[in-house]
């Protein structure tokens, strides 16, 4: 285990400074308030004076007897100069007043000071991951002339809602790792777990896109909680940041955790029980060669990056766009069925399950940030033992599906108790019978409507609601063979906060009640999950009910015949999706020739047993 100093050590890429010719260690940099900021200076031997790079960070400088960024073991080697502060309130700065702090000014503060150096040239790039990210930004929104680029890694700047409650559900073990990493949250997080005032202000004072003057280059990792928030900020800059370097933003998003409390971070192989080789250090390559273009002018044709740079986990493989989002502007629909299944067709029937706060169901793996929680994918397939865990899966997909962007859920649910949580957990089934976790999320019934008290309302036994909310940007393909899977429960325990499942106060007090929570998939609550991405061999991913029709081959170019209980047939209708018909019989036939439609998706309406059934073809 490792302890709470150590929570930084992914910080470093393991560089021995043993050769530094000069380290000054303890140097008080002067405050406009009249305190001083402990820092370490590392200055190459074979240098009087040179560029910055500077690391501002609450978890102790001193953890940074080693450097990022790959420099191997020999700091000589490398043309920069490194100052690492610690914060205000923190380690070696403890001391310094923190009543009133304002992190970017003191990012200012050390920036006008290392310019008064005689070591130092003329530029100031600066970089770390997490909180270390974060204060990046809070520095290049006071824009001082010396900070000239920055590395911010798997950060935001936004201080929000949803930074601590997913769809009004703490993040219980984020919270109470970051009081033990001494930012003393909990109180006024948990003074305000209804969305109000106070959390407008603070969303609209920390998102500041138009403020960013210099060129960053913005990496993130699948696997990571702040991901979500970064796409859009990236999106952001890419928009709103000075117009003269809108088109100096990047991003780089590898298949990587958050990093700092186990053995994976940002950059390496191996993430969770799964390794990726050609990921490692990749963005510390992109770093280097960042901070080389704008802090050395070096002509290494960094100008001509592709501006996003992503790893297409299932896939394995890098991909590259210029765009200001990869996210899909389409969607592919599957619905829960009957026997877990997950179909492009009309639902059928409904599951239950028993919602036991006493024995919540366990987090396995994911974007978690606590000591005790496994970090990035790991199987889940354990849970299929469980009760209290529905699962839906696709048959074995006939070719490779790929989604990039937000999985959206629209669940009907009821329950015996005023108010429980609903948790999904989006997998790979593997052919082997792994269930490789991609993302996941979870949504508060009595939040379904909206975050304020106001709109807080409670189930009533025996009513059905709509609850529709969605899961962390991602980018995932699972290959041929494989299946795609969701897990559906109450919880998802100790990531998230646990519902007791009753009316009082969400975090004070009550018993836990046990509860029966059941999931409608059928024709008048047709619960399904929205994939985004343009898949048409979805269409073709049918579990056939007994009773029903079967079309195939499914796509076809040529004729699509019919098949199953059929004699009871009495009308097929055509549609393409703008709800035009394009055929229409009553006669029972069991093949149509389809060589003269054009290429798409086509919904085929049968009224068979005096019931509608739609199902999706794709015309190839």
């Amino acid at each position: 285990m490792k302890t709470l100093i150590t929570l930084a050590a992914f910080l470093s890429s393991y560089v021995c400074l043993s050769q530094l010719t000069e380290t000054l260690n303890n140097i008080w940099i002067p405050m406009r308030d009249g305190d001083s900021l402990q820092a370490d200076i590392y200055i190459p031997s074979n240098v009087d004076s040179a560029e910055v790079i500077l690391i501002q960070t609450p978890y102790n400088k001193d953890a940074f007897n080693n450097l990022p960024l790959g420099i191997n073991q020999n700091l000589d080697a490398q043309p920069f100069i490194w100052v690492i502060v610690d914060w205000r309130g923190f380690y070696g700065s403890n001391g310094a007043d923190v009543s009133n702090v304002n992190r970017g000014e003191d990012g200012y503060d050390i920036c006008e000071w290392i310019s008064q150096q005689t070591w130092h040239k003329s530029r100031i790039g600066t970089w770390g991951p997490s909180a270390l990210g974060r204060v990046q930004y809070s520095t290049a929104r006071e824009h001082h002339p010396n900070h000239t680029c920055a590395v911010p890694l798997v950060a935001h700047p936004q201080q929000s809602y949803d930074d601590y409650f997913m769809n009004g559900v703490l993040e219980g073990a984020r919270l109470e790792t970051l009081d033990l990493l001494g930012y003393g949250l909990s109180p006024l997080i948990m003074g305000n777990t209804y969305y109000s005032p106070i959390w407008t202000i603070s969303e609209n004072n920390t998102w500041y896109p138009q403020d960013i003057w210099i060129p960053t280059l913005q990496i993130g990792g699948w696997y990571d909680h702040n991901i979500d928030k970064m796409m859009d900020w990236y999106a952001a800059t890419r928009s709103s940041s000075l117009i003269a370097v809108q088109d100096q933003q990047w991003l780089v998003v590898g298949p990587w955790v958050h990093g700092g409390t186990g053995a994976a971070y940002v950059g390496s192989a191996n993430q969770g029980e799964l390794s990726y080789p050609n990921a490692e250090f990749v963005g510390d390559s992109m770093a280097w060669d960042f901070f080389s273009h704008y802090l050395l002018d070096s002509a290494n044709n960094w100008q001509n990056t592709p501006m996003i740079t992503y790893y297409e986990t299932g896939l394995d493989q890098w991909a590259t766009s210029n765009a200001s989002s990869i996210e899909s502007v389409t969607d592919d629909i599957l619905y829960l069925n009957m026997n877990g299944g997950l179909v492009s067709s009309n639902p059928l029937i409904s599951t239950s399950f028993i919602s036991d706060p006493n024995d919540p169901s366990p987090t396995i793996g994911g974007a978690n940030l606590h000591l005790t929680l496994d970090q990035g994918p790991y199987d889940q397939s354990s849970l299929d033992t469980r009760s209290d865990i529905l699962t839906f899966e696709t048959s074995a997909l006939l070719e490779d599906v790929s989604i990039s962007g937000r999985v959206r859920l629209n669940l009907y649910v009821e329950a015996t108790v005023p108010d429980c949580d609903i948790s999904i957990r989006l997998v790979d089934q593997y052919p082997d019978g792994r269930s490789m976790l991609i993302t996941d999320g979870i949504q508060r019934m009595r939040f379904r409507n909206g975050f304020t008290q106001a709109d807080e309302s409670f189930m009533t036994p025996g009513a059905v609601y709509n609850a529709q909310f969605e899961l962390p940007f991602t980018n995932y393909n699972w290959k041929s063979g494989h299946k795609i899977k969701i897990y559906l429960g109450g919880n998802n325990a100790i990531r998230y906060h646990v519902n007791n499942q009753h009316s009082g106060d969400a975090y004070v007090g009550g018993s836990p009640t046990v509860g029966g929570i059941t999931i409608h998939h059928n024709s008048t609550y047709p619960s399904n999950i929205s994939l985004p991405g343009n898949n048409p061999i979805l269409a073709s991913q049918e579990i056939i009910p007994k009773g029903t029709i079967e079309i195939y081959p499914n796509p076809s170019s040529q004729s699509i015949h019919f098949d199953g209980l059929i004699t009871d047939l009495k009308k097929i209708e055509v549609r393409n999706l703008t709800g035009t018909v394009l055929f229409s019989t009553e006669k029972m036939i069991k093949k149509m020739d389809v060589s003269n439609f054009t290429n798409g998706v086509y919904l085929i309406t049968f009224l068979l047993n005096g019931e509608l059934t739609t199902k999706r073809f794709v015309k190839n």
